[in-house]
């Protein structure tokens, strides 16, 4: 077998004597070809994915920022209620309640204030820092929590399905 006749680095040549493109396709160059194109779309996916990503985080630091200052405003109308209270107690002449109830609105108001004006970078940290000096009181408050979201759960699901025994 001979190696086709190739004229100055052209086509090869037919049986007929005329040069033949169908043989030999021209090599892509880096700028097109089917890697770049991978690339092209590979990076094409991963900005989208990022900026996917970047939306919600942005969407939920919004809703958790919107969820702060709602439960801001829910504590700070507790404390409003307790000074109401401890006005109530102190016209009734029960000064020991008064004061408990007046230090209870203290603390409320303070956590309010708290909530406000820190953001949740800051929380998360001064949550670690009690953690670390605390670690059996985040255990209990967290095992409190869970109790408190499992009847939470449970009750509902009562109501949402009608109730567990609902032919009975």
């Amino acid at each position: 077998m001979t190696m086709p006749d190739v004229p100055g680095g052209g086509s090869p040549i037919d049986a007929a004597g005329t040069e033949s493109t169908a043989a030999i396709q021209p090599v892509p160059d880096a700028g097109g070809g089917p890697r770049n194109q991978l690339r092209q779309v590979k990076e094409q996916v991963v900005h989208q994915a990022r900026s996917s990503l970047r939306q919600a985080r942005d969407r939920a630091a919004s809703s958790l920022t919107e969820s702060r200052f709602q439960a801001a405003e829910q504590i700070g109308g507790m404390a409003t209620a307790f000074r109401r209270t401890s006005e109530h107690l102190r016209a009734e002449d029960q000064r020991r309640a008064a004061d408990f109830t007046e230090s209870v609105a203290e603390q409320a108001e303070r956590a309010s204030r708290y909530l406000r004006d820190r953001d949740f970078g800051a929380i998360r940290q001064d949550l670690e820092g009690l953690a670390r000096r605390e670690p059996a009181l985040v255990l209990g408050v967290g095992f409190a929590l869970g109790l408190l979201g499992a009847r939470f759960f449970k009750s509902s699901g009562r109501h949402a399905a009608g109730g567990y025994d609902a032919g009975a």
